[in-house]
């Protein structure tokens, strides 16, 4: 009888209901995830679930499931102008406005969230728009802004995601599509990137805020536009910031045709910022690699030790240092487009964000050996660094415990495999266990 009520308690905590909380044998709170996407409702649902919680200092977990989320965002109407016309469209926008909010799937290739805005514009595309959503944790998930790439249109602005004075925002395995405008990075912010991917083709990085992108991939998409030039990044950094967008050890590739003819970034508006250290360019920059606009004047734009995909640095001697004014007068800069190695020392993790350390915070929990017995249970030895694990049948998430032990459901179908996942406290999974076959012969 003890044996059978085991049985039945371990069932039993591998299908409780969302965010329960788990104490394990040393007396450790585990959680399971606030709100699963679809089981407990769409994208869009799982935002408001967040943002109407009334406990908003303890994390809210959001977990996406493999799929296509095609969302129509929250739909509130919203003004716009086109051709002189005021115009009211639905908004294809989803918001967070809740701190301390994670939202995870299981692989930016697997798990995507596209909308369809109407119409182009920066202020009312994005996909997620995180307002004032501070500790907000994105990881394993694309964004995209699917509007129409029309080569003959003026602009083909449509946001992927937009932050705005958010503290304290940790992007991993993220990805962000879409053609001009794809990532309107952190108004009054603080924003780290890890391994993640950002496609555009204009200004596809461009906002204030001070952002750090580590080991990121910049994909140039093509443009269908003959003789049409992509520009990584359009920085508006604000003037008291000492850093503005720091990308480290990143990645450049993409559309062929931008290869000799893209720009690195150009100056938006405020005091911008921008300096690419230890980039690798598969394809290679204008020479000049920085342009003009609205004339406004950089800050700081620079690069250390760009180098080529033979691993040979980048010739930079004649990057501009020349832009007009907002009076259209010549100015030359009066920084070095290249930084020493002393200045470039001090764009690390440690000088940039003092007293926080966002990469730590990043660290996946590796998987357990999984074994299983002959009536289909499958076991591992506790994992205490994770938060939950999560139960994959052919590589798929399909069931989630706080207990080191799943019963495989009768009436699976034979030769199924079962893996497992472990979660860190921001309920961002690690690699796959081994596959164990189901049932054990």
């Amino acid at each position: 009888m003890l044996r059978f009520v085991y049985i039945l308690t371990g069932i039993f905590f591998s299908f409780s209901f969302c965010g329960a909380q788990t104490p394990d044998s040393l007396g450790r709170v585990r959680y399971k995830y606030d709100f699963v996407v679809p089981d407990n409702g769409n994208f869009v649902a799982a935002i408001r679930a967040a943002n109407n919680r009334k406990d908003k200092t303890k994390r809210f977990r959001i977990f996406i499931k493999s799929s296509m989320y095609r969302i129509k965002g929250e739909g509130n109407p919203i003004k716009i102008v086109e051709n002189g016309k005021e115009m009211v469209i639905p908004s294809p926008m989803t918001v967070l406005t809740a701190p301390n909010t994670s939202i995870c799937g299981e692989g930016w290739k697997h798990t995507q969230i596209e909308s369809m805005p109407m119409h182009e514009g920066i202020s009312c595309t994005s996909t997620l728009f995180l307002n004032g959503a501070d500790s907000t944790y994105i990881q394993d998930i694309e964004l995209w802004s699917n509007y129409r790439n029309d080569p003959d249109a003026f602009a083909n602005r449509a946001v992927a995601l937009n932050e705005k004075n958010c503290k304290g925002n940790i992007f991993k395995n993220l990805s962000l599509m879409s053609t001009q405008d794809t990532y309107y990075t952190n108004d009054g912010g603080t924003t780290y990137l890890e391994d993640c991917t950002i496609k555009g083709t204009v200004d596809f990085i461009c906002g204030g805020g001070t952002i750090y992108f580590n080991r990121c991939d910049i994909e140039l998409r093509p443009r269908g536009k003959t003789g049409a030039r992509d520009v990584i990044c359009a920085p508006a950094t604000e003037a008291f910031r000492q850093y503005g967008y720091v990308f480290n050890g990143c990645r450049i590739f993409g559309a062929s045709e931008q290869e000799g003819r893209y720009m690195l970034g150009r100056p938006w508006k405020n005091a911008p910022r921008a300096v690419f250290i230890g980039t690798m360019m598969e394809l290679l920059p204008d020479s000049l690699g920085w342009t003009e606009m609205h004339g406004t004047l950089p800050r700081l734009f620079a690069e250390y030790e760009s180098i080529n995909p033979d691993f040979q640095l980048v010739p930079t001697g004649s990057r501009r240092k020349q832009y007009k004014d907002k009076n259209n007068v010549q100015t030359t800069v009066r920084y070095s487009t290249d930084l020493s190695v002393q200045d470039a020392e001090k764009y690390d993790i440690d000088h940039v964000f003092p007293g926080w350390h966002p990469e730590q915070k990043t660290v996946l929990v590796d998987p357990p050996v999984v074994h299983i017995k002959d009536r289909g249970s499958i076991y591992w030895e506790d994992v205490p660094e994770a938060c939950l694990y999560a139960i994959c049948k052919n590589r798929d998430v399909v069931a989630f415990t706080t207990k080191p032990y799943y019963n495989v459901p009768r009436g699976t179908a034979e030769g199924s495999c079962y893996s497992v996942r472990c979660a860190n406290w921001y309920g961002g999974l690690g690699d796959r266990s081994n596959e164990v076959v189901y049932p054990n012969r």
